[in-house]
């Protein structure tokens, strides 16, 4: 009687389910959590088995297979989403961060951006007193202002922009530089600071160009914001008051004639008008890339119309054609569509490789710039044709380059027809 109770109780501690088949295995996505049985004496235990990348592999034993499997679908799901501190919460941790994140919960707003944003105000006010400080912007300096979040205010300038006809670069730019910043300021547009603008930008790994371009996009909407009556009207935006990082100058690089010349010697035949175009005329790349056509050539009178719509500063204007460049294109006169509207960084990488040329940021830009003023001594007429005023030009471009070597640059042409030479003639 002794030997039925004993394995009675034996059968009562350690339940065996018929349909499951060890080891149990769970999947999140390429994550993978296994469930193992592990047999010790009289007893029945579970281990819960995973792979994390800084810990290798991880072991939890369970004495209940179902508090196993609940565990091992939780820990997929959190490798799965790349949350591997929270696989080091236990116990009271554990409640602590599912009571914080139930209380975020109704915000809409991540634990780690509340956390985020806590201490951000902490820091600004010098102590724990956000919620004081929270009515007290409510009541002088938020009143009487429509509730519109940052991130409603950049769909709604985005789709005043696309209304305008902005360019679909320009869209692409609102949609990555305020994309990320309504993603930052999850909060109402007027409650925005300079401080605030200054600590996201100056938090960003980039330069200060970089910096400023993203700061004109701010600017521009905090600009709408005000128009549409989000902001004060007798009063400067947040963004108005945040000025431009300051740009160290440095000077210009340009390449020499006969890189000039062993660079057109070795472009592709679709990207040859792109250096041409830049290299002999002053074009941007922005230009090109937004889809110059080659109808905007004139070939028979020798000039080029950079339209509003595509110009960097949105105003249009004439380009002068020289001879050497009319000869350039003349082989694609009878073509029409975008001259080349494509990335230019591994077509020119692969030009500057084949000429054995080594690369200089803008230096095609610069080279007309610098060869140009050289020719024509006037810095008004060379400004026009750059899109640029005739104070940048005189900065960077006047006294660079000889006379001698201008007049060789001037005078790269291509070969005639026929010749099957690699090289470009330089009379």
């Amino acid at each position: 009687m002794q030997d039925m109770q004993d394995s009675e109780m034996i059968r009562n501690d350690t339940p065996e389910p018929a349909c499951d088949r060890f080891p149990l295995i769970v999947k999140k996505g390429s994550s993978i959590v296994k469930v193992y049985q592990v047999k010790n004496r009289r007893r029945v235990n579970y281990t819960v088995a995973y792979m994390t990348g800084g810990n290798g592999r991880v072991r939890k034993t369970f004495a209940d297979l179902a508090l196993a499997k609940k565990e091992a679908s939780n820990i997929a799901l959190n490798l799965a989403e790349g949350d591997l501190e929270a696989l080091k919460l236990t116990g009271r941790e554990k409640q602590v961060y599912a009571d914080a994140s139930q209380t975020v919960a109704r915000t809409g707003i991540p634990l780690s951006s509340v956390a985020r944003e806590f201490v951000r105000a902490w820091d600004i006010l010098g102590h724990g007193g956000v919620v004081e400080a929270a009515r007290y912007f409510k009541k002088h300096v938020e009143a009487g202002l429509p509730d519109v979040t940052v991130a409603d205010a950049v769909s709604r300038f985005t789709e005043a922009k696309r209304a305008e006809g902005m360019s679909a670069l320009y869209l692409k730019d609102i949609r990555g530089y305020l994309g990320r910043f309504a993603d930052d300021f999850r909060c109402k547009i007027a409650t925005i600071q300079p401080d605030h603008l200054r600590g996201y930008l100056n938090a960003m790994r980039v330069g200060p160009v970089a910096k400023n371009n993203h700061r004109r996009l701010i600017v521009a909407l905090f600009n709408f914001a005000k128009n549409e009556g989000w902001l004060r009207a007798d009063q400067k935006s947040a963004a108005e008051r945040l000025g431009a990082y300051k740009v160290k100058d440095r000077d210009v690089e340009i390449f020499t004639p006969a890189e000039m010349a062993r660079l057109l010697a070795h472009a592709d035949e679709d990207f040859l008008p792109w250096v041409a175009l830049i290299a002999f005329g002053g074009v941007r790349n922005e230009e090109l890339k937004k889809g110059l056509t080659w109808e905007a050539i004139n070939f028979n009178r020798g000039y080029l119309i950079i339209s509003a719509s595509i110009a960097r500063t949105s105003r249009k204007r004439k380009i002068d054609l020289p001879e050497n460049l009319l000869e350039w294109l003349a082989p694609y006169r009878d073509r029409s569509g975008p001259i080349f509207n494509r990335d230019f960084r591994k077509p020119l990488a692969r030009t500057c490789e084949a000429a054995r040329v080594k690369y200089k940021r803008n230096a095609l830009r610069h080279s007309f710039g610098s060869y140009r003023m050289e020719m024509v001594k006037n810095a008004g007429q060379v400004a026009l044709e750059m899109g640029n005023s005739a104070a940048i030009v005189m900065k960077h471009y006047f006294d660079i380059v000889e006379s001698r070597a201008a007049k060789e640059y001037w005078n790269i042409r291509p070969l005639p027809r026929g010749d099957s030479r690699k090289i470009v003639s330089m009379r």
